[in-house]
């Protein structure tokens, strides 16, 4: 090749890495500066990583966070909520402040899901291939068919069963396997269960509930014999409501391990009251360190930095939060004032 040939494709070559550079700067000032989302910004951050928030030594994408939030306004809008009497409409200026909402509560949801997956990993736990499609598996049982669950996830969310596993499946077992991790290596765990078995012992021997409750159960009910009073299903924890559904007026629950600690739970009674079932229960409550506070302190211990302009870290609270305050205002009375709203509930 003769000098002034090589010469030209040299300028050739660092004029398109030119080009490619100062187009990444222009495409990231865009979505950084001006918060701009449109299709040109959108396909651009599917090839380039723009990071919307660095956790630690990893990041998140704009790419990742734009797609999980195009598959919650997909959601929203192929649901027919109209039978419950409620709407949503994200077309609207204040349903475009509904949605910047949900963005920033999804980038919250991810950061903990990359600290969680982070955390995981330091402890030797690892997430295979094997183990994700095992779970979707036992999924399947849940929800039917490979083909039913394929035909939900596309009309429901736009995804297809990759974006499944990577977006559900793989965070809940990653979270799964590492709050199994600390229960196993912190003493407290084992005290609880050491007192919640001692209390079922006493139960078995014949000691009354009531007793029990109050030797053994902490919190105010404790004082009542660990009397709670009437709930239906809805206000239960999920993991005591399927238990004490299926049990009679009198009867008393195996040991429930839940989100906040274990329960020993008795049907004190049970009626029908505006076309609602209620049931009356006491428990025997021992506590334990909720794995939200362990979040919490994983989120403290690491350098967070936000990037998207309308939103900021606070390491106070240890959550995504908007710089705007009319926004901050907007969420609050939006919260407050419009409990019916579906893109409030869910």
């Amino acid at each position: 090749m003769s000098a002034n040939k090589e010469v030209k494709f040299k300028t050739i070559i660092y004029s398109v890495i030119i080009i490619v550079i100062g187009y990444t700067i222009i495409i990231g000032s865009l979505i950084y500066l001006f918060g701009i989302d449109n299709r040109l910004t959108r396909k651009t951050a599917r090839v380039i990583p723009y990071p919307a928030a660095i956790v630690g030594a990893n990041f998140i994408t704009v790419n990742k966070l734009l797609s999980q939030l195009g598959s919650a306004k997909t959601f929203y809008e192929n649901q027919d909520f109209g039978s419950f009497g409620l709407r949503v409409d994200f077309s609207t200026d204040d349903g475009k402040k509904r949605l910047k909402i949900k963005e920033k509560n999804i980038l919250n949801k991810l950061i903990e899901n990359s600290i969680i997956e982070s955390e995981a990993r330091d402890r030797g736990i690892k997430i295979t291939s094997d183990i994700i499609d095992q779970a979707v598996d036992r999924k399947l049982k849940e929800y039917g068919t490979d083909e039913y669950l394929r035909q939900n996830l596309k009309k429901l969310y736009g995804w297809e069963m990759e974006d499944f596993k990577e977006n559900i499946v793989k965070p809940d077992l990653y979270k799964e396997k590492l709050f199994q991790d600390i229960k196993k290596n912190d003493s407290s765990y084992a005290q609880a269960q050491e007192r919640i078995n001692a209390a079922q012992k006493d139960l078995a021997g014949g000691k009354k509930f009531e007793e029990v409750a109050a030797k053994y159960s902490e919190g105010k009910s404790a004082d009542r014999g660990g009397e709670l009073g009437w709930f239906d299903a809805s206000q239960m924890l999920p993991e005591i409501a399927l238990a004490v559904l299926i049990l009679n007026k009198g009867q008393t629950s195996e040991v429930i391990e839940s989100s906040i600690g274990y329960h020993i739970v008795k049907v004190e009674d049970k009626k029908n009251e505006d076309n609602e079932n209620k049931i009356k229960i006491s428990q025997v409550y021992i506590k334990t360190k909720p794995f939200s506070d362990w979040i919490t302190e994983m989120e403290k211990n690491k350098k967070i930095i936000i990037l998207p302009r309308d939103f900021k870290w606070n390491a106070d609270l240890s959550q995504v939060e908007f710089r705007s305050e009319k926004m901050k205002n907007f969420e609050k009375n939006l919260v407050k004032n419009s409990p019916d709203d579906i893109s409030v509930m869910f």
